[in-house]
């Protein structure tokens, strides 16, 4: 398997200069391409989403491949697989959620049946980041602020403009691509940004430049969060995540699902399952990134928002009960 994932990793680079979405999700040289919805640079799903692009490639490319589509995140790319846009992506709990009722980022359309849960990929959080010594140690620090919430259509920029709605502060906000917001913070042009997944090569970056602080959240803060915005939880940020930050760091969290259209045939899903859950390919995935490690069913989650599990999906999970 090694051979063959070094062997497509310059197929990766060169599908992303080449925008494949011209592919559409149709047949080629007689193998079936589906679009692959991901992230930008800089974020923690810019390098999970290449990780699972070079595996699912790599092992079932003789058959189906994935065309890489960069996307600002979550709610772009639920977006995207509800109209048919795409057809694997990753996403949020509550975006998907929203997508099959048509509310929230969904507002206008027609509920989509067309998102159905793979498996839960990891729990996770939501943070701000600032630089030490800016004079902002809390989140109240950041009343009238200059904010970079995450980029445009991302899910960062979703919970951070939820986040700070539900605490009642109001921030001179922007949306930059994460990789220019760690820039921009860096920089001084900028005084926060909000990143959601972690750790993210932008915020490393920056960790590695400047004295970073990871703001945190009181239980106070906590509670009325979760009063507010009940689709998150109490999340912890481990220490050690980013350079200079050497305590846990409570912060809201929330659940990451890949998720397939049911427009996808069921047999490249449970493809893609036995591939992404076998020995070889989890130990690749988790070397691509540490938030690949908690892979798991995530059925409770996933009754919880009410949406299904893919056919494709639902035979793997059954055949292991």
């Amino acid at each position: 398997m090694r051979k063959r994932i070094i062997g497509v990793v310059f197929l990766f680079v060169t599908l992303m200069l080449v925008a494949p979405m011209a592919f559409a999700g149709g047949r080629q040289d007689g193998i079936r391409r589906y679009r692959f919805s991901t992230s930008n640079i800089g974020g923690t799903w810019y390098t999970m989403a290449g990780g699972i692009h070079t595996l699912f490639n790599s092992e079932l490319g003789d058959r189906w491949m994935l065309d890489f589509i960069a996307s600002g995140g979550s709610v772009e790319n639920t977006r995207r697989l509800a109209l048919g846009e795409a057809d694997i992506t990753l996403s949020y709990d509550y975006h998907i959620y929203e997508a099959r009722r048509g509310e929230g980022i969904m507002q206008g359309q027609r509920p989509s049946t067309r998102p159905m849960i793979m498996f839960e990929i990891y729990d996770s959080t939501i943070a701000f980041i600032t630089i030490r010594g800016s004079g902002i140690n809390s989140m109240q620090d950041l009343q009238g602020k200059r904010v970079v919430l995450g980029p445009p259509g991302s899910g960062s920029s979703d919970n951070s403009r939820k986040v700070l709605e539900a605490l009642g502060i109001t921030v001179i906000e922007s949306e930059l691509a994460f990789a220019d917001a760690a820039r921009a913070v860096q920089d001084g042009q900028a005084d926060a940004l909000g990143m959601s997944g972690h750790p993210a090569s932008g915020v490393v970056e920056l960790a590695n430049s400047r004295d970073i602080l990871i703001i945190p959240f009181t239980e106070s803060d906590m509670a009325r969060i979760l009063r507010e915005a009940p689709f998150f939880f109490r999340g912890v940020l481990e220490a050690n995540t980013y350079r200079g930050q050497t305590e846990d760091v409570v912060i809201p969290g929330h659940v990451v699902y890949l998720i397939a259209s049911s427009d996808m045939s069921e047999d490249a899903v449970y493809a893609a399952m036995e591939v992404f859950f076998s020995t070889a390919g989890r130990n690749y995935l988790n070397s691509v990134h540490r938030q690949f490690r908690p892979m798991r069913e995530g059925r409770e989650g996933a009754a919880l928002i009410n949406a299904p599990f893919h056919p494709g999906a639902e035979r793997y999970w059954n055949e292991r009960r």
